[in-house]
């Protein structure tokens, strides 16, 4: 099966198990030498005869065949502290004084102690790299081992240097040192940021427990915090709040999240529902089993639990509809109908009007489609895809007017629904002409930035992560003349992945060299001529896979610009008579590409041809995409793709089929300076042919 990564995001950190292994060397930082002295010459791997275009070509080389051993120095660093040993950082701290990376490394000496680590050693770190991202990464640290520690007086020394402020977790623990030293009931700021946070976090949790013990936080307020801990399933954080609530509350948490199905069928016997904290309990198990059980849940809703208050049976069938939409449930859209009736001034979350609005385009219920994206609150209601599906339920309900307005506030050739939008108003995705290049002299100035370069640095010595954080830390503050001539830096070294994502940012209008390059012209032509898949469509795949870096390794081991996996590697090889594959050509371009176009054309042929079910299929594993067809509609008429592709239940599935088809549609437009149709390339998607079962298993 293809496994892939997602393409770095501008504010990417790696979570714990998430961290990603890349393999591979940049073969074309040409204009770096100057840049990199002080790091003296890394060698650079070469490009393999016919791979590509030889200025885009890339191998990818072991760390340990680098010659140069200040850069060697600095990748054995990083990759001791990502396994949380300092040592080798501390060991070549004295060889790199003056050096680019020298506070990166300093920064790997020093994280992993945070636990022994004193306000003096900080001090003394802040004194030696004033102004970089690093001593703001490690102020965030400090901070979060200071409120764990609760030592309020360093902590408000420290916090209001934080740049970022990003941390809720360091938010809250503010907000508990306000509330602990100034005597100030912040629980009204605490509140919202706590029920934010999925897993509660330490901080946040730290703070809850402090305002609960001095009663700023009711018992009310506690009963929906743990309401929300069981609808995002995180039992262990709801347990750990029992303390705060009457005797016997541990047991019932537990049960309620156990053996949710006894509890409330012992409570369906009963002649009266519990009260207090029997009550609450009873409610939670409702909750949990409305993830399990949504069909058991609402019939109990209907027949047993009619005297529960209308905003907890409310509460409880929107949880059971969201979890039929998530199931793909052909009753969900009548769930969300139900759970409305139940309490009309109840208002869900964003997150289950989301899936509100999918369930009812399913089932093709515009008056709920139009209700639903009505009541996004926030940020959300300005989001372009509940726009446009507002917007089509106003067309369908027979608003053409207030329709067009709509489409027209979202119209745009570059992103998915505003390729949609633009479509809905009868015009084809046509490309205005690109923005002029970044003046050299402008390039030149955002080159010199240390920041820039130190993270061109780490991305030359394949240290992605880092590199992406820091170039994004440096781009605050920018102007969008300035940003676009910094993604012209990360362009002229080929570093695209950092050359997209900062273009992307630019105001104004689109530099398309820059935001859709295309480089290994040769290998994706060939690829593609050889396969008969689309040109365009293979762009839009790489570019969403990859970002361009052909080298590259994601955690779960896929590899090169296809992300391609071993076994599937392997497997299409012998399928298409590559005789003479081996493993470590898995990196090669040319290979590569070879490879992974051949693969999406067995998806393609195995879906009818269908673009979004083929990308569906190469990101989430060939056989996802019939069943979320199907399920519980195998007999249905054919959907759009693009409803399809709505409902998709993963979210990472969902937003890569919707950014592989939009970049394609821009590409088709590059490649053939003809319009393009978004619509035409999602197409219907139909039920999975009966000839399919007996179809060759694809990996």
């Amino acid at each position: 099966m293809v496994s892939r990564i997602v393409p770095l995001p501008m504010r990417f950190q790696p979570g714990p198990g998430k961290r990603w292994e890349f393999w591979g060397k940049l073969a074309s930082l040409i204009s770096a030498l100057a840049m990199l002295a002080t790091l003296g010459t890394v060698a650079r791997a070469q490009a393999s005869a016919g791979a590509s275009d030889a200025l885009d070509a890339i191998h990818a080389a072991s760390p340990a065949l680098v010659s140069d051993p200040v850069g060697q120095l600095v990748q054995d660093a990083w990759q001791a502290f990502q396994r949380g040993d300092p040592k080798p950082a501390q060991q070549a701290l004295p060889r790199l004084r003056g050096n680019l990376l020298e506070p990166w490394v300093a920064y790997w000496a020093i994280q992993p102690t945070l636990s022994t680590m004193t306000e003096a050693d900080f001090d003394r770190f802040a004194q030696a790299y004033p102004h970089t991202y690093v001593l703001d990464r490690l102020r965030n640290d400090w901070l979060l081992e200071l409120g764990k520690r609760q030592d309020w007086d360093d902590f408000a020394r420290v916090e209001p240097d934080f740049i970022m402020r990003d941390d809720p977790q360091v938010q809250c623990y503010a907000l508990q040192r306000e509330f602990e030293t100034e005597n100030r009931d912040t629980s009204a700021a605490l509140l919202p940021l706590w029920t934010a946070q999925k897993y509660g976090g330490a901080g946040c949790n730290s703070a809850a427990k402090s305002l609960l013990a001095a009663g700023k936080i009711s018992q009310h307020q506690l009963w929906m915090r743990l309401r929300r801990f069981f609808k995002d399933e995180q039992f262990k954080a709801a347990l750990g709040f029992a303390p705060y609530l009457p005797v016997g509350a541990w047991a019932g948490i537990n049960d309620a999240a156990r053996t949710p199905l006894r509890m409330v069928l012992d409570a369906a016997r009963s002649r009266a529902l519990p009260h207090g904290m029997q009550r609450q309990l009873l409610v939670l198990a409702m909750l949990r089993l409305a993830e399990q059980d949504p069909q058991q849940t609402m019939r109990l809703l209907l027949t047993r639990f009619t005297d529960l208050s209308p905003e907890e049976r409310a509460e409880i069938a929107y949880l059971a509809a969201r979890s039929g939409a998530l199931q793909l449930l052909p009753d969900a859209a009548l769930w969300f109908s139900q759970a409305r009736d139940m309490d009309p001034s109840y208002h869900p979350g964003n997150s289950t009007l989301e899936w509100m609005v999918r369930a009812a385009l399913r089932v093709r219920d515009w008056t709920l489609v139009e209700r639903a994206s009505r009541d996004f609150e926030g940020s959300e209601a300005q989001r372009p895809d509940w726009i446009y599906w507002h917007a089509m339920a106003q067309r369908q309900l027979g608003h053409p007017i207030e329709a067009q307005a709509l489409f027209a506030q979202i119209a745009s050739p570059w992103s998915y629904y505003g390729q949609l939008a633009t479509e809905a108003l009868g015009m084809p995705i046509s490309l205005p002409a690109s923005l002029s290049p970044p003046r050299a002299r402008a390039v030149e100035q955002q080159a010199e930035r240390p920041g820039l370069r130190s993270a061109l640095a780490l991305f030359q010595l394949n240290i992605y992560s880092p590199a992406v954080r820091e170039w994004n830390f440096t781009l605050r503050g920018l102007n969008s003349d300035q940003i676009h001539a910094a993604a012209q830096v990360a362009c002229d070294q080929k570093v695209w992945l950092l050359c997209i994502n900062t273009s992307e940012r630019v105001k104004g209008g689109v530099d398309w060299s820059q935001r859709y390059a295309m480089p290994y012209r040769t290998a994706i032509a060939a690829a593609a001529k050889s396969t008969g898949v689309n040109e365009a469509f293979l762009y839009g795949l790489i570019r969403q896979e990859s970002r361009f870096i052909a080298g590259i390794r994601s955690w779960a081991g896929a590899n090169g610009l296809m992300q391609l996996m071993p076994a599937t590697a392997r497997w299409v090889a012998r399928k298409i008579g590559m005789g003479d594959y081996t493993q470590d050509r898995i990196i090669d371009v040319g290979t590569n590409v070879t490879l992974g176009s051949a693969y999406l054309d067995m998806l393609l042929h195995r879906f009818g041809g269908s673009e979004a079910m083929a990308a569906a299929g190469y990101n989430a594993g060939p056989t996802r995409p019939a069943r979320w067809r199907d399920m519980g509609l195998p007999m249905s008429p054919e959907v759009s793709g693009a409803i399809f592709a709505e409902n998709i239940p993963i979210p990472e599935t969902r937003d890569y089929v919707k950014h592989v088809l939009a970049n394609a549609t821009v590409y088709a437009a590059l490649l053939t300076g003809q319009p393009q149709s978004l619509k035409s390339r999602l197409g219907e998607v139909g039920p999975a042919p009966l000839q399919q079962a007996d179809a060759e298993p694809l990996p």
